[in-house]
């Protein structure tokens, strides 16, 4: 299993951030402060902090799991059909288009549907955004490894999110999304230069 040394100094650098809040919130609790205000409290900020920690090491994990698979066949269609539920569950305000038509929507994928959701839905809430926020996702054919594959090409226009914010969790992120598609045979690239504008490409391939 291929590690990247940088996704590693990423998720360490994030944790660090992590657990700098937690002694914050730790110290102004013992100090005695209550200075937040009548909405908020310390007791609750720290509470908000472990269950933000607990979730990113549950995501965290996920890029060092040993690869398991419990693959069935699907067709294409459904794939895309729970893609497209997992964009509107992730961007409720968000308009969602998808185009999945002719020969690929009756093709079929291997896919261990657990692993290729939890990957679906950190690119759908990645690329996520408001009211003003319009998801694209096309899928079609390409030739991957000597083969025909599923490729999938999304994109956010609008008011996606600053890809910017939370650099480090967002990289640990995206790197969990690619190793749910490298498991499967495929791959996963990304684009994030500009904020407010995001896209990735993804291709699964095709089973035989």
């Amino acid at each position: 299993m291929r590690i990247d040394e940088a996704v590693v100094h990423d998720l360490s650098h994030e944790l660090g951030n992590y657990f700098h809040k937690l002694y914050y919130w730790t110290d102004y609790i013992r100090s005695g402060a209550n200075d937040l205000g009548p909405d908020s409290s310390p007791a609750q900020a720290l509470d908000e902090t472990m269950h933000r920690l607990q979730a990113f090491l549950n995501l965290a994990l996920e890029y060092f799991q040993p690869v398991t698979l419990n693959s069935v066949r699907l067709p294409v269609s459904d794939v895309a059909r729970a893609f497209e539920s997992l964009l509107r569950g992730e961007n409720p305000e968000a308009t969602i288009e998808t185009s999945c038509a002719g020969e690929i929507a009756d093709a079929t994928l291997l896919v261990d549907t657990q692993r290729l959701s939890t990957g679906l839905r950190i690119i759908a809430r990645l690329l996520g955004g408001g009211t003003d926020t319009t998801l694209h996702a096309r899928f079609g054919t390409a030739r991957a490894g000597g083969g025909e594959a599923l490729e999938v090409v999304l994109s956010a226009s609008g008011g996606a999110a600053d890809a910017a914010a939370r650099r480090a969790q967002r990289v640990v992120e995206w790197a969990v999304a690619a190793r749910m598609l490298e498991i499967h045979g495929g791959k996963l690239v990304t684009s994030e230069e500009l904020p407010g504008s995001a896209s990735c490409v993804l291709t699964l391939p095709l089973a035989i």
